[in-house]
């Protein structure tokens, strides 16, 4: 049964004293009185434990400083709140109680309007602090959720076209991200070949990842219709504008189909994915020109082609987690490094060239905090 009243723990060793503060505080709160450390301990670590503790601190055997000391060390009473009533009034002698722990000091005499404030300011904070506490943990319970939601939600098995090696990962900033990665195959893809998406919502956090899983909700669906990747993107565009509707949020967003011979792409905002052709060490960037998704439903959107072919070659996507990356000099990762760093692994299988990468970013990144969800995506003939 919860209680109806604050319970506060009054402990000194002069019966006046206590009959003085019971008579101030008995109308608010319920009361627990300790004429001693150790029977103060006793009462503290009890079921009736305290929300707040009026300590004197001139007591025989235990003076009020060791059970302040004896409170603060114990994980059952580190967070209750202590205010010393005391003739003591010397600068060193609050000071040392500060340091203790406590969070107050009331002077003897004592005046009732204001012990009765303190109180009560002091009680206030410490049912905020408990019901800041009690939220915490519900969101931080809800979030890990969500996160298991979206992990779900990453791709798990890849089947991708023969003589094609596929590698990708997402690590969000938070517990849950704002980015998207989804790899489409078969029917799914409505045998265009085989197909990757990547966005990037704006933000990060958990409105961000909502709008992600709508995306996803989106894209899944149409996707399994025939049209060609431009027709895809501006119907999934047209879907996420609608369900939107005020909210000021929008998404950059990479379609790709990759074929046998060759690879087709829409960028919605995106910053272009890299064709590496590692013998010759030469970069091209598959740039596009639509803009971001969620702004306007009217939008249409263009696609692209290029060959993609050759054994060796490797298809690099991101989202500007990589190359916005912040090291503790303030400097950025940058597409230059990008581009050295997918050099450097590029003779490797494609999961070692992402792992290789984000090794290169998190290294570069070194003690900075990570500033933004990192996607990174990559494909590589072998045949």
């Amino acid at each position: 049964m919860s209680k109806s009243k604050p319970r506060i723990l009054v402990v000194d060793d002069t019966p006046a004293n206590l009959k003085i503060l019971a008579d101030l505080l008995r109308r608010d709160y319920l009361l627990s009185v300790a004429t001693s450390g150790a029977d103060a301990l006793e009462i503290a670590f009890s079921e009736d434990r305290p929300d707040l503790v009026l300590l004197d601190i001139m007591m025989p055997e235990m003076d009020g400083y060791e059970v302040c000391r004896r409170l603060k060390a114990d994980l059952r009473t580190q967070d209750v709140p202590i205010i010393f009533v005391t003739a003591m009034s010397e600068m060193d002698d609050e000071t040392k109680g500060f340091a203790l722990g406590a969070v107050d000091y009331i002077t003897k005499p004592l005046r009732p309007p204001i012990v009765q404030a303190r109180v009560a300011a002091h009680i206030e904070l410490a049912l905020a602090r408990k019901t800041l506490a009690t939220q915490h943990k519900v969101l931080h319970e809800s979030l890990a959720v969500a996160a298991d939601v979206q992990r779900s939600l990453l791709p798990k098995s890849l089947h991708s076209l023969p003589g094609l090696e596929v590698a990708g990962r997402m690590i969000p900033c938070d517990a849950v991200g704002g980015d998207y990665l989804d790899f489409l195959t078969g029917a799914d893809f409505a045998e265009r070949g085989f197909g990757v998406a990547v966005g990037d919502v704006m933000g990060h956090g958990p409105a961000a990842a909502l709008l992600m899983t709508a995306a996803r909700a989106c894209l899944r669906m149409r996707a399994a219709r025939p049209g060609g990747v431009a027709e895809v993107v501006s119907d999934i565009n047209r879907h996420l504008v609608a369900d939107l509707g005020d909210v000021e949020r929008f998404m950059t967003f990479y379609l790709l189909a990759v074929q046998s011979d060759t690879v087709t792409w829409v960028s919605a905002g995106h910053e272009p994915a890299l064709l590496l052709d590692p013998a010759s060490g030469t970069f091209t960037d598959l740039e596009g020109d639509g803009p971001v998704l969620g702004i306007d439903p009217d939008l249409s959107f263009r696609a692209h082609h290029a060959p993609f072919r050759d054994p060796g070659h490797v298809l690099a996507l991101c989202t500007d987690g990589v190359t916005e990356a912040w090291n503790p000099e303030g400097e950025q990762f940058g597409r230059e490094r990008f581009k050295q760093s997918l050099l450097r692994h590029a003779q490797h299988d494609a999961g070692t060239i992402l792992n290789g990468v984000i090794r290169d970013v998190l290294e570069f990144r070194g003690v900075a905090k990570q500033m933004d969800d990192l996607t990174l995506v990559i494909l590589k003939r072998i045949s």
